[in-house]
């Protein structure tokens, strides 16, 4: 069993008839450019904002995944397509052709002004580095001056966790891939918090999105908690924590006479060989 086979390999394993290709986990997996709020230039909100203008998910997802559209999907916000909380609100930020010389006007009326960009891209994870090359290509052609620190996820984490300023040793923009389960529901999106220092890798503080997610917990039925969900969605549309960069689907492989797989997240229990 191949867990996660790369994309240059599935249509060889395809077409093997000794091979089950399917796809596991109907909530596939979400990208997203993370942003270090404690220092310029996405320390400020207006930047972060603009920059959703600029996303073109089919480009970001075609560059993971490849062109075959059943694999991936496009227009999508906080929460995994299809879920009980995703919802359309504030999307339209994301819709149409993309208008780079608009963006960059943008950028500059909210406050850019040239500083660097450190923008840290993993070489070990090809849907990590096919994020990063996308993604340091988009802040260019709206006029971002770029530095793309490259090396394996190990050594990037630890540059990651400082909160030092880019210049120094720190960072600005990173890449990562969440599970369309880590997303799922408002209460245990880690990506959404705002508590500043204590929130997840950017550190964003955003206490609207907090008080959402506290009525998010409050709500007494389904209906509630879809309405606190979209005004949290309209929330990250404006503070823009991470860019959202569209969702796709990662196939698994495994050898014909194996059963028990079970559906969703990988669990190696339950497999029988026959």
């Amino acid at each position: 069993w191949w867990d996660n086979p790369t994309l240059d390999l599935q249509p060889a394993l395809r077409r093997d008839r000794n091979i089950v290709m399917e796809i596991p986990d109907p909530t596939g997996l979400l990208g997203i450019a993370r942003f270090n709020h404690l220092h310029p230039p996405f320390d400020k909100p207006a930047i972060r904002r603009a920059l959703l203008g600029a996303v073109d998910q089919a480009a970001f997802m075609t560059a993971v995944i490849g062109a075959d559209r059943s694999l991936w999907r496009d227009d999508v916000g906080i929460f995994p397509p299809g879920t009980p909380f995703a919802n359309d609100e504030g999307l339209g930020v994301l819709d149409g052709a993309r208008d780079d010389a608009r963006v960059k006007r943008e950028i500059i009326e909210a406050g850019y002004s040239g500083e660097k960009v450190v923008l840290l891209a993993a070489t070990d994870f090809p849907t990590l580095a096919a994020l990063a090359t996308v993604g340091a290509e988009m802040l260019r052609r709206v006029g971002m001056e770029v530095e793309v620190v490259s090396g394996p996820w190990a050594e990037l984490v630890q540059r990651r966790a400082r909160r030092t300023p880019p210049d120094q040793g720190g960072w600005s923009m990173f890449f990562s891939t969440w599970s369309g389960v880590d997303m799922l529901v408002p209460g245990g999106n880690q990506a959404l918090r705002g508590t500043g220092e204590r929130a997840w890798f950017g550190w964003p503080t955003m206490p609207r999105m907090e008080e959402l997610r506290m009525k998010w917990f409050d709500a007494l039925d389904l209906a509630a908690q879809q309405a606190v969900a979209r005004d949290m969605q309209a929330e990250a549309m404006r503070q823009a924590p991470y860019l959202p960069l569209g969702q796709y689907f990662q196939a698994t492989a495994y050898r014909r006479g194996i059963s028990g797989m079970l559906k969703g997240l990988p669990l190696f229990w339950n497999i029988h060989r026959a």
